[in-house]
């Protein structure tokens, strides 16, 4: 399916000179008699080249038609991750540099979407927010439960966030996934 480089947005899987590219950011910017153009930040999905290329936003590039579907995260693996699709019991393994940093909220029984191409990974879609376990807590100080005193707790994936000082060891906490910020008390 083509698309003008003006639609083109992060997130979106392209077929760019023989290979998919996952794009990783897009800016658009105006040069005086020559128009708008978009620039374009993309990850080669085979190698992991990162790559800018800049287009006028009329040019059309072919935007990859991709499958999403919905899977349960099972167990971590050599070099990756399980997930199996609940309506027909198939496993997938995906490649641990496709989750990246977002690893550190995922818990196990988790569902996730997932994009595929030609029954391929090619992306996945960690919600905005997770709930997770603390494991590990300092105990709070007396006189700093009514301050803005932060603390560093471990959640049930492994992960680091900073809590107040009142959150302790088996509470459940509401992590952004994006910015890795403390939002709640489940």
């Amino acid at each position: 399916m083509l698309i003008q480089a003006g639609e083109i947005r992060k997130g979106n899987i392209l077929e760019y000179n023989g290979a998919l590219w996952n794009v990783t950011d897009v800016q658009e910017a105006f040069v005086g008699k020559r128009g708008k153009y978009a620039q374009i930040k993309m990850k080669n999905l085979e190698d992991g080249h990162i790559e800018t290329q800049r287009f006028s936003t009329s040019d059309k590039l072919e935007k990859a038609y991709v499958e999403t579907r919905k899977l349960t995260y099972l167990y971590e693996d050599t070099g990756g991750y399980v997930f199996m699709d609940p309506e027909n019991g198939r496993q997938y393994h995906v490649d641990q540099d496709l989750l990246g940093d977002q690893k550190d909220f995922l818990a196990y029984n988790m569902e996730l979407d997932l994009d595929f191409y030609q029954d391929k990974t090619v992306g996945v879609h960690m919600p905005p927010s997770v709930a997770l376990e603390v494991t590990k807590a300092e105990p709070a100080v007396k006189g700093n439960t009514a301050t803005s005193v932060t603390k560093t707790v471990e959640l049930e994936t492994g992960a680091s966030i900073k809590v107040p000082g009142h959150i302790s060891k088996g509470d459940r906490v509401r992590v952004d996934t994006r910015s890795r910020e403390f939002l709640g008390r489940e």
